[in-house]
């Protein structure tokens, strides 16, 4: 059971993340460059959620069941 809430959070913070990485996008219509989309990228913190979100479903699905 724990396992699912922990791939149902870790999918819903990457699809959080990659939403504002596509909104960011439009930085490039402003006359930015791509050095300043990462640096915007590495600096927001909603774009760093992407981790999280990896991690959650990284261990959710490399623990062991318990036996109880």
């Amino acid at each position: 059971m724990f396992k699912l809430i922990k791939i149902i959070i870790g999918v819903n913070l990457i699809s959080y993340a990659l939403m504002f990485f596509i909104m960011f996008l439009n930085i490039f219509n402003l006359g930015f460059g791509i050095k300043d989309y990462f640096f915007h990228i590495i600096t927001n913190i909603e774009t760093l959620l992407i981790i999280p979100g990896i991690g959650f479903i990284w261990h959710a699905l490399h623990t062991k069941k318990s036996m109880i």
